[in-house]
């Protein structure tokens, strides 16, 4: 079943355009995949471990992922899989719509699917069978 529709808020984006110096014009339709620099994915990630709030968290996510998928090595790419999968674990009724979407469960072709699919399902399944045995 797929999970309630969430996306990001324009307070969430508008401060972390200003805290973390990212481009934000309103014309940007995709913002948290168009400002993803996989150069500053730690960045990223250490400002997501400094904040509190979840809007924001759920917005630099995105950038996050995406910053994940345009690592330029197999050995980076993997890296930062390791290092976001425990945080999606955590986070997972968070992020629950962000996972989902990413997992691209209308596409049995994993070869047509974002390279960091495969991760993501895995998340997805993990988590949703936790939640059945918590229930």
């Amino acid at each position: 079943m797929e999970p309630t529709f969430r996306c990001g808020t324009r307070k969430a984006i508008d401060e972390l355009a200003e805290e973390l110096n990212l481009p934000n014009k309103l014309t940007m339709q995709d913002w948290s995949y168009e400002v993803a620099n996989p150069n500053d994915i730690d960045k990223y990630i250490s400002h997501y471990g400094s904040t509190k709030d979840d809007d924001k968290k759920f917005v630099l996510m995105e950038i996050i992922i995406q910053a994940t998928e345009e690592q330029n090595t197999e050995e980076l790419f993997q890296k930062y899989c390791e290092a976001i999968k425990p945080i999606l674990e955590i986070d997972f009724k968070l992020h629950e719509f962000t996972i989902y979407y990413w997992s691209c469960f209308d596409n049995e072709n994993l070869e047509d699917c974002w390279k960091i699919t495969p991760l993501f399902r895995q998340i997805w399944e993990d988590n949703k069978n936790q939640l059945k045995k918590m229930e």
